[in-house]
């Protein structure tokens, strides 16, 4: 099947994808000096995008880079949405400082690059348990283009046969997965963790904490909480929610597999596609 995602937008002009490049002084395929977000379509229309805005301007107002007002930004990835004739996807928006350096510092922090990109949603994964790593979340709250921590996550967990891995804080509380939040449900309370536990500020978990039928508590958990819950799913923009079936937990020595129940996910998730209207 051929791929109708031909066009990106590149800056200041809608062009073919494989003849787009970026300048080799880009900061962002240097250093990873730049932000970015995916936002989910359905029937050409944006979720969320709202909250992908704050975080977006959240963080470049930290990373002192930026960004075209939200008005342009938005029309831009919904024409691309259209250029490209494609219903129901991904819009990612990458925004990277484009200018020379001296060493680390940007020489004009006014300039940046703009990368749109529309996606067909990638493979729903056929496993459906997680693993727990070893590696750290960054200490902030938004997505940058320095993703190594979710890297070796991610390829951790693909090493394990595993979904997805469970990043820890220094003190060992749950943080989030590679590439989702995470929520678990124990006598039909959910939980999940805080912002003060490293974790990005999803959209999907904003969604879900504003379901006003649903009990969500907030906080620092360990991972003994965890062990002891009867459902547990992560959630993401791509995925929305998904269930997890298993996650392999370790001692000093080995890991051992608690298994999960998969009951009051499927009526969250119906709550939350009514209030994205995507049902």
């Amino acid at each position: 099947m051929k791929n109708k995602s031909n066009f990106v937008f590149l800056n200041n002009d809608f062009i073919d994808s494989n003849t787009a490049s970026i300048n080799i002084d880009n900061r962002g395929f240097l250093f990873g000096d730049g932000l970015f977000e995916t936002c989910r379509f359905h029937k050409q229309r944006i979720i969320n995008f709202d909250l992908h805005w704050n975080r977006l301007k959240n963080g470049a107002n930290y990373l002192k880079i930026s960004l075209p007002s939200k008005n342009t930004l938005q029309k831009l990835a919904e024409k691309l949405i259209i250029k490209n004739d494609i219903q129901d996807g991904l819009v990612k928006i990458h925004i990277s400082r484009n200018c020379k350096s001296q060493g680390y510092l940007p020489l004009d922090i006014t300039k940046n690059d703009i990368l749109i990109q529309t996606k067909d949603f990638p493979q729903r994964p056929q496993i459906d348990k997680l693993i727990i790593c070893d590696y750290n979340p960054p200490i902030y709250s938004f997505k940058t283009l320095n993703s190594i921590p979710y890297i070796l996550a991610k390829l951790f967990a693909d090493e394990n046969n595993a979904t997805d891995s469970i990043m820890l804080d220094p003190e060992q509380n749950i943080c989030e997965t590679s590439s989702a939040n995470i929520f678990f449900i124990k006598d039909k309370k959910i939980f999940t963790p805080n912002l003060d536990s490293s974790v990005i500020n999803g959209t999907i978990r904003q969604s879900i904490l504003a379901i006003k039928e649903l009990n969500i508590i907030e906080g620092k958990y360990q991972i003994s909480q965890l062990e002891n819950a009867d459902e547990v799913f992560i959630t993401n923009s791509n995925l929305l929610i998904f269930p997890i079936s298993s996650i392999a937990f370790r001692n000093k020595k080995n890991f051992y597999i608690i298994n999960y129940k998969k009951t009051l996910v499927k009526k969250i998730e119906k709550l939350l596609k009514i209030r994205l209207k995507i049902l």
